[in-house]
């Protein structure tokens, strides 16, 4: 290394550490797994075609389940629409922490998903399956995929809980209900609460937490969208990240960094919405997880 390739840290003496890679680096071939991926990665690739794949959220974890399922890989609710279902795709603005928990806990724990009463009547969960049929797909599971997307969370004061489904706004008595903004501390101790589920009753399964790219759709926070999900997206990669380093002596535990791909190593990966991602962006995160998680036939 020349004197001038030195950084000012490395001029000081400090040995060993992981420079910002310039544009050429990133993109050149292998720059995402040395820049992005890393030891976030495992010493080699172990899930199998024969493995139960889930992957929990909205359009994101849709297009990472239909890139496995067309490469042969076994993965549930690949084809369900996030629009048609309250369980494992899910509406783009239920994927937060409250409603991603409770999905575990009625699963894995048999407890009641609440009610929600909108006008008088009971909202009814929406599925492509009966609710048992939906049980046995998550708990006999051995690859769950869970995307965190969101912070923004309706509420319901009246039963002092985050609803668990999709609402439209226009039906929410404001009196009854308000967005609220989940807390880094409330994300935290929900991501714990999953992990801890899953781990409880699948002890040899393996978990992957992963950060949605797409922002958000709109903000009922009264700040400018663009600010309001880089907000919402530092909250959860803060907690994720945290948990993560509590976590790091389980083997079967992992965090895949989809965010930071989409971030850094794509120059332009959005669709003309500027929310939903090119198809050949999905293809490169996916072609970086399957050489790093994926045995190949």
């Amino acid at each position: 290394m020349t004197e001038e390739k030195l950084s000012v840290l490395e001029k000081h003496g400090f040995a060993g550490i992981s420079r910002w890679p310039s544009k050429s680096s990133i993109s050149a071939d292998g720059g995402a797994e040395r820049y992005i991926l890393g030891n976030f990665a495992p010493s080699e690739p172990f899930i199998t075609k024969g493995n139960r794949i889930t992957a929990f959220g909205s359009c994101f974890a849709g297009n990472v389940s239909r890139y496995l399922a067309k490469r042969g890989y076994t993965v549930n609710a690949h084809q369900w629409k996030h629009a048609n279902s309250d369980f494992i795709r899910i509406d783009e603005i239920m994927v937060h922490t409250p409603a991603l928990l409770k999905q575990f806990e009625w699963a894995f724990e048999n407890r009641q998903l609440g009610e929600i009463i909108i006008d008088g009547k009971q909202e009814d969960a929406k599925s492509y399956h009966d609710e048992d049929s939906v049980k046995s797909i998550i708990r006999d599971s051995d690859v769950f995929i869970v995307t965190f997307g969101l912070t923004e969370a309706w509420y319901d004061k009246e039963n002092d809980d985050y609803l668990w489904k999709f609402v439209p706004n226009r039906r929410l008595n404001s009196e009854r209900f308000e967005n609220r903004i989940i807390s880094y501390a409330e994300n935290l101790e929900n991501i714990r609460r999953i992990y801890s589920i899953i781990r409880k009753n699948r002890a040899d399964a393996t978990i992957i937490f992963t950060l949605s790219p797409i922002p958000l759709l709109g903000t009922y926070s009264g700040r400018p969208v663009i600010p309001a999900s880089t907000f919402s997206k530092a909250i959860l990669r803060a907690a994720i990240g945290e948990f993560h380093l509590e976590m790091g002596a389980d083997e079967r535990f992992f965090y895949f960094p989809s965010y930071e791909m989409i971030m850094n190593a794509r120059e332009n990966p959005w669709q003309d919405d500027n929310r939903h991602l090119e198809e050949a962006a999905t293809d490169k995160i996916m072609t970086v997880f399957s050489r790093s998680f994926l045995v190949q036939d």
